[in-house]
């Protein structure tokens, strides 16, 4: 059974055709994080912003299995159902920082029916290829856990087990943007990456902007969900 993730629900009802929009965070954070971007959406979209399992005011499990992604994936689908059962003609637009628009790639690729409509990628990279970096990624996981707000089981949540997402990622069609710092440098590359791979992706460099991208320029990660959406819309 999913857990019941908490969520905030802000912005007018979306009737069935105007776009929802699904906020995921990324590790150690919570669905606060995008306050500055979603104070400027939701004057015209609803907006559901989302705390992951053992963050902010969802649930906490000491069970690290179920930080692993496809137990993940099935809480946000939980969530996703909970959309499409209010609104059910309006197209969904997920918009996750670092790891969270990772699960967002993720769980475009890994299912067939139920995905969002577009991807808002903020700060967002695709995964590892490579075994050795994989682990190393994970070992600083771990070592920076303790320093962590939340549990150091909750901190596994940003493991990554396979390099499912970077294999396939030309298999994705939907309406994608990348936003990205360009003091970002851990994931400018990234980026650059997501960029080739994604052709059909348009991507904002933001100047004098770091990590949290979304603080301090919300009006940039507002500006990409525009874009998508209005995609969207062209393609109806």
């Amino acid at each position: 059974m999913p857990h019941e993730l908490h969520t905030i629900v802000s912005g007018p009802p979306a009737g069935d055709s105007n776009a929802v929009v699904v906020w995921i965070h990324g590790v150690d954070s919570d669905a606060s994080v995008w306050d500055p971007a979603i104070e400027l959406v939701s004057a015209s979209h609803r907006c559901v912003a989302v705390d992951l399992l053992g963050h902010g005011a969802s649930p906490v499990s000491n069970d690290e299995g179920d930080y692993r992604r496809e137990p993940v994936l099935t809480d946000i689908d939980a969530v996703l159902d909970g959309v499409r059962a209010e609104s059910p003609g309006a197209p969904i637009v997920w918009v996750g920082h670092s790891l969270g628009g990772y699960l967002g790639l993720a769980h475009a690729l890994t299912r067939a029916e139920g995905t969002a409509d577009a991807l808002v990628l903020v700060s967002t990279g695709p995964g590892f290829r490579d075994p050795d970096a994989m682990n190393s990624w994970n070992d600083r996981v771990r070592a920076n856990a303790p320093e962590y707000t939340v549990s150091e089981a909750a901190a596994t949540i940003a493991f990554h087990h396979d390099s499912l997402v970077m294999e396939r990622l030309a298999d994705l069609t939907l309406p994608v943007a990348l936003v990205i710092g360009d003091g970002d440098r851990a994931f400018l590359g990234a980026n650059d990456y997501l960029e080739r791979k994604l052709p059909h992706a348009h991507r904002t460099t933001v100047e004098d902007a770091r990590h949290f991208v979304m603080r301090s320029h919300p009006e940039s990660v507002a500006d990409a969900v525009a874009t998508v959406i209005a995609e969207l819309e062209a393609d109806s």
